[in-house]
């Protein structure tokens, strides 16, 4: 009687009251789930969303292209300032070309005495050292002197593009390092991993097991390494564009401002450097020809109110010219213009020589290197992409060992290494050529 009791009891239970106390329970916690769930996943989609947006627009705001960057170094960086006050200063020196001598003014009497009333000199006005002849001569010397000034600004500003492109593309070529880097962070994790689930079935010994390790380790202090000198090279750059906050540069399309390869003579036409050595030989012929002109006669005009013995309406004038009797002064200034003259036209010369030799070293080295990163973007890269794959696998399949392994993808990782490096040299000496030539 008790067993068959038990039975039909614990039956009872399973088959009827269990299921109902289930349901009930099962059903109230729903609903409470329910209401809670609506409001919490609403939050979450809204914090999401509003995190990609902000998220998306700081990374919009702090991103800098090579265009932007130059652009911001231009509006803030104090030389452009510095050449341009240059520029409005030697013009303001044109107006010193009319040199209109200096303004006396007098009064007085003569012939005065024994009851005699004389002369007197109500009111004279004297204009001595008038120079017009050599007006033509300064005012050429002035815009002489204006045109080296914007020459000057002119170059200042290609020189502030060299920097900032430099500096740039150092930031660029330091975070594609720490972007390998961290590409294989994976791989190399991958592979210790694997390392240590083989030691510790016996399939391997501890040596593969430490060396994975070792270099998982390696990596690691190379990704912090590489992660240093790319935020360092930022702030060399900031140097330039004095940005208040956090930014980084855009790596996508960096062969996109490189210098285009022309002939020697359209790409050197317009070299601020050769302008400029120009401009100083232009500088050096006004300002002997400023010399001369001070041979040139000055005048002196005078005009003068008279009373004589008391009866006015009398009046006198003069009119005459001043010459320099003995120049020796002057003939010594001269000759030093002259000389300063022909050396500013040996000296164009010798730099035009050595721009173009520097030039056409320059553009060897970069067509080499434009040929030898094609060989490494069409055939290199690609063999090095795939031979880190084909290792991975072959060391999963248990065809390569560890060692292997490590020769196979060090020789990879070498390789894209050896990219950057070449590629950096390659914007180098392209940054080098746009300012050489002005382009």
């Amino acid at each position: 009687t008790v067993v068959i009791g038990g039975m039909l009891t614990s039956t009872l239970l399973t088959l009827i009251v269990l299921p109902v106390l289930y349901r009930y329970v099962e059903s109230g916690k729903k609903r409470l789930k329910t209401r809670k769930a609506i409001p919490s996943a609403a939050f979450a989609i809204l914090l999401i969303a509003g995190l990609g947006i902000s998220g998306e627009t700081q990374a919009q705001d702090t991103t800098f292209s090579l265009q932007q960057a130059i652009d911001r170094a231009k509006l803030n960086y104090p030389s452009i300032e510095a050449a341009r006050l240059e520029v409005e200063k030697q013009k303001a020196f044109k107006s010193a070309s009319y040199d209109l001598g200096r303004t006396t003014i007098f009064t007085g009497k003569e012939e005065v005495g024994n009851s005699s009333l004389g002369t007197q000199n109500q009111i004279g006005i004297v204009q001595s050292d008038i120079d017009l002849f050599s007006i033509p001569a300064k005012n050429q010397l002035a815009q002489a002197r204006t045109k080296q000034a914007i020459s000057q600004q002119n170059l200042n500003e290609f020189t502030l593009i060299r920097d900032v492109s430099m500096a740039w593309y150092g930031a660029v070529s330091a975070k594609q390092q720490w972007e390998l880097y961290k590409q294989l962070d994976t791989l190399y994790a991958n592979f210790a991993k694997a390392a240590e689930l083989r030691f510790k079935t016996q399939a391997t010994s501890r040596i593969e097991y430490l060396s994975a390790s070792a270099k998982y380790k390696e990596l690691f202090v190379n990704i912090r390494k590489s992660e240093s000198i790319y935020f360092a090279s930022l702030q060399i750059l900031n140097q330039y564009l004095i940005y208040p906050s956090e930014f980084e540069v855009d790596i996508k399309d960096v062969e996109l401002h490189v210098y285009s390869i022309s002939s020697v003579v359209d790409s050197l036409q317009g070299s601020p450097f050769i302008d400029l050595y120009a401009k100083g030989v232009d500088v050096a012929l006004s300002n002997c020809k400023r010399e001369k002109a001070n041979y040139l006669p000055k005048l002196n005009l005078e005009y003068t109110k008279q009373a004589i013995e008391g009866v006015n309406g009398f009046y006198r004038w003069e009119a005459g010219i001043s010459i320099p009797l003995l120049p020796f002064a002057q003939s010594g200034r001269t000759k030093v213009s002259k000389y300063d003259y022909q050396i500013a036209g040996k000296v164009f010369e010798q730099n035009k020589l050595e721009i173009v030799a520097g030039y056409n070293q320059q553009l060897s080295r970069y067509i080499t290197l434009q040929q030898v990163l094609e060989f490494y973007q069409q055939e290199a890269l690609p063999l090095a992409e795939e031979q880190i794959q084909a290792s991975t696998l072959a060391y999963n399949l248990g065809s390569i060992d560890y060692v292997q392994f490590i020769q196979n993808v060090e020789a990879a990782i070498n390789t894209k290494q050896k990219f950057i490096i070449q590629q950096s040299e390659y914007f180098e000496l392209s940054t080098s050529l746009k300012q050489l030539t002005g382009k």
